[in-house]
């Protein structure tokens, strides 16, 4: 995310929930005001109970060990002509992350998801190979989270998962 200042991006080509709890100490050490995460598509074949419960690890030791810190939860983004990956799944595993955020009182869950659609599917416009974004689909991506990435901690009142924003109101990608 190199596209906010002060932002530092701790993605890591196919992580996943284990590896993240795993790492979560050299994140948790510098106290971040905020922490985003993106995670499940690359386990998405899994028991979803076994993610959503690593899910919560993670947001419980940010809480334990960072109190101040507000964590954003974003909902896996649909795909397209993937025999490998279900949306149905996916949908199922977004509302089991944002019942997760709903337990706790610094976490929020961000839809994404809906934004991302089109036609049941990852709009395709937006992917190159039906999973990863192109550009377009980046920008759509910041201009969905640039609210939580900006406002102060606050100022962002639960359940704000990516208030005022309907899915025909955000700006379409170049």
């Amino acid at each position: 995310m190199s596209c906010f200042k002060d932002v530092v991006n701790k993605g890591a080509v196919s992580n996943n929930t284990s590896k993240i709890l795993s790492s979560l100490q050299s994140i948790l050490s510098l106290h971040p005001d905020k922490i985003f995460i993106l995670e499940g598509i690359n386990e998405i074949h899994s028991d979803l109970s076994v993610i959503l419960d690593r899910y919560g690890k993670i947001v419980e030791r940010i809480n334990k060990e960072s109190p101040q810190t507000m964590v954003f939860v974003q909902s896996v983004l649909p795909v397209v002509n993937r025999k490998d990956l279900s949306n149905d799944k996916i949908m199922e595993f977004n509302k089991g992350l944002e019942a997760l955020c709903g337990r706790f009182q610094n976490c929020i869950y961000v839809d994404l998801h809906s934004h991302f659609l089109s036609g049941g599917t990852l709009n395709k416009e937006l992917t190159s190979d039906g999973v990863h974004l192109k550009p377009g689909g980046y920008r759509l991506w910041q201009s969905l989270i640039e609210y939580y990435v900006t406002e102060q901690n606050d100022r962002i009142v639960k359940p704000d998962t990516l208030a005022r924003l309907a899915p025909g109101d955000v700006p379409r990608p170049n």
